[in-house]
């Protein structure tokens, strides 16, 4: 019994996260961009990412980036409260984020180019992807256009045909 909770727990889990990803994906380079702005002004990285907090869309980006200023401001280190950001939201953009985010603190370098290049990078992987999805859409319409399209094109050209050549068959 208790097996079959944990799959249930597991699947709920992740419908939940396939409803969340794509949300967080489409969300993530405007908040890193808005993010860069705050930091471009002087102010650091957890001024802007509280700036975003107060201005920024409603959804489950804003939700996951609370949760971890929320776990800074109660003494989480900054580092820690990343890693269990990226342990928490298994999407790949974000992750790759986190890491760079990271990686740039621990190195001490600005995080202002990183991020900047890393929006213009997401930016362009949702562009390859909406693309890849734009090359296959053609295929997947052939087959209600088989399944749906022409039989009912050729009941409705050869149906006249059919029914006029059996007429001639029974009067002859």
């Amino acid at each position: 019994m208790k097996n079959l909770r944990d799959i249930n727990a597991a699947l709920r889990q992740w419908n939940s996260d396939r409803k969340r990803f794509p949300l967080i994906a489409a969300t993530l380079p405007e908040a890193i961009d808005l993010m860069v702005l705050v930091m471009r002004a002087g102010l650091d990285f957890q001024v802007a990412m509280q700036h975003y907090l107060e201005r920024g869309p409603a959804g489950p980006l804003r939700d996951e980036l609370a949760t971890m200023q929320a776990e800074v401001r109660t003494g989480t280190p900054r580092l820690d409260a990343l890693r269990r950001l990226h342990e928490r939201v298994r999407e790949p953009g974000l992750q790759e984020t986190v890491r760079t985010i990271i990686q740039g603190i621990e190195l001490g370098s600005s995080l202002t180019p990183i991020l900047r290049v890393q929006a213009q990078a997401l930016r362009k992987a949702r562009s390859y992807q909406a693309e890849k999805r734009a090359a296959v859409a053609p295929l997947q319409l052939m087959i209600p256009l088989f399944v749906f399209i022409f039989p009912t094109l050729f009941i409705v050209l050869f149906g006249p045909l059919v029914l006029s050549f059996i007429q001639n068959k029974a009067g002859s």
